[in-house]
């Protein structure tokens, strides 16, 4: 239960976000940009779409107890030194962390689809899952950059702010006489700058790939209203033009 609340909550987190970043995008044109409202996405996901969030978070949440039964019931076997016992426990353990992986990919990209089409947890999750296979490789491009992305940005922020905390700590001396062993403080200081980094770069990651669903729904509303040159399309935010065209191009060779 604890698990299915600490899911809800994070995937309303996502759908807040998601629901900005759609409305960004289809409120745009060419000439003007659109609003990025939270608080519409708020309002949608307590009003409209809550049992489609509770749904999905429980997908999760049943997968990661079936994680945790799977390491007690590791740890409670008589003879882990038996390779055959070691190699079958390493298989059910990457099976159920790819499993996890893979639900979890559902579940952002099936919110997606709930926000722009407010369709049911089950049928948006099919139109995400056909719409990522149509354009499977965009989309394992995307999530191979972002995953980069997110290494790099944790990575980067957290020793930086760590490297500021041992020049601050050795440069000020009323805190170089308090404390006598940095490490401590420095750890303290790299694992709250993880926290704030993870979370920052999170919502990196779902914001690029909302706008990449967004960019794809947008390709094929055109085609099916056949429109004459599917990218000069002036309803379409001006900083995804660059975008449409590179993605046209490399479908065109």
């Amino acid at each position: 239960m604890a698990i299915w609340v600490y899911e809800i909550i994070v995937s309303l987190f996502n759908y807040v976000i998601i629901c900005g970043v759609c409305t960004w995008y289809f409120t745009s044109t060419q000439d003007s940009t659109g609003e990025f409202s939270l608080c519409k996405g708020l309002g949608w996901a307590l009003r409209y779409n809550f049992g489609s969030l509770a749904f999905g978070s429980i997908l999760v949440s049943l997968v990661w107890g079936a994680k945790m039964s799977f390491e007690w019931v590791a740890k409670k076997i008589d003879e882990p030194e038996n390779p055959l016992t070691r190699c079958l426990e390493s298989c059910c353990r990457c099976c159920l962390d790819c499993f996890h992986r893979f639900i979890k990919f559902i579940d952002e990209n099936a919110y997606i689809q709930i926000a722009l089409t407010s369709d049911p947890f089950c049928t948006a999750a099919y139109s995400a899952f056909c719409l990522a296979l149509k354009n499977s490789t965009t989309f394992m491009i995307t999530n191979g950059i972002g995953t980069m992305m997110r290494f790099l940005g944790r990575v980067s922020i957290c020793l930086a702010n760590t490297f500021i905390g041992y020049l601050i700590i050795e440069n000020v001396s009323d805190l170089k006489e308090d404390i006598d062993n940095p490490i401590v403080m420095l750890s303290i200081i790299f694992l709250i700058s993880f926290t704030m980094s993870s979370v920052f770069m999170d919502v990196y990651a779902i914001v690029s790939l909302t706008m990449l669903q967004c960019l794809y729904v947008d390709i094929d509303i055109c085609n099916q209203n056949r429109e004459p040159d599917v990218l000069n399309n002036r309803y379409r935010p001006a900083e995804m033009q660059d975008i449409v065209e590179t993605l046209s191009y490399k479908e065109a060779e």
